[in-house]
């Protein structure tokens, strides 16, 4: 190789720098193309990446709307068969009661069938009904109200009808207290279905 052959290095790097100055770019125009390809690469990830976003978040809304739906429906059926247990326990209890009436009511028509009774023989068919009607009541959780006289008259279990004045009462009782019971009362299950009626002193 010759000397006329050899490049000079900086006479390469002179003529590199002269050719930029005379086109405008100053030999950066690479770079600049290198700047917008790679902010368009940013743009094109950012906008898969939102899109992702917005699929996942679009899929969890789905899954939440599904599990709202199931859960309304579940609350539907819960409420229906609340109602399906309230009401058969209301007619299964009155079928058991119904059931323990019937020998009353046979009890009944036996004495009413049967001729030439006597006295004792129609009262002891009375009481056996009586005590039958009784573990009717005791069986649905039926209890009499029946209050002793002297007692404090409560209007939530008794139902006074008439006072009776202190002054024409023999025996040492206060005023607002249970003289005389009329008609016993009756509670079911500690409610009261008929209030004892009664005579108060006043």
């Amino acid at each position: 190789m010759t000397a006329k052959d050899k490049k000079d290095p900086y006479k390469e790097v002179a003529e590199s720098l002269e050719l930029g100055e005379s086109d405008g770019t100053h030999g950066f125009d690479s770079v600049s193309l290198d700047k917008d390809s790679l902010s368009s690469d940013n743009s094109a990830e950012a906008d898969e990446g939102a899109k992702e976003k917005v699929n996942e978040l679009t899929k969890i809304v789905d899954q939440e709307k599904d599990r709202n739906l199931r859960l309304q429906a579940e609350i539907e059926n819960i409420r229906k068969r609340s109602i399906n247990d309230v009401t058969n326990a209301r007619k299964f209890a009155i079928e058991s009661f119904a059931t323990s009436l019937l020998s009353v009511a046979d009890s009944l028509e036996t004495a009413l069938n049967t001729g030439d009774q006597t006295f004792e023989q129609l009262k002891a068919g009375v009481e056996l009904t009586l005590k039958q009607l009784k573990q009717a009541f005791e069986r649905a959780d039926i209890d009499v109200v029946q209050p002793e006289i002297g007692e404090k008259f409560d209007p939530n279990w008794h139902q006074a009808v008439s006072t009776k004045p202190l002054d024409e009462i023999e025996e040492e009782l206060s005023s607002g207290v249970i003289f005389e019971v009329l008609q016993r009362g009756y509670k079911i299950s500690g409610r009261v279905i008929r209030p004892a009626v009664v005579v108060v002193t006043g």
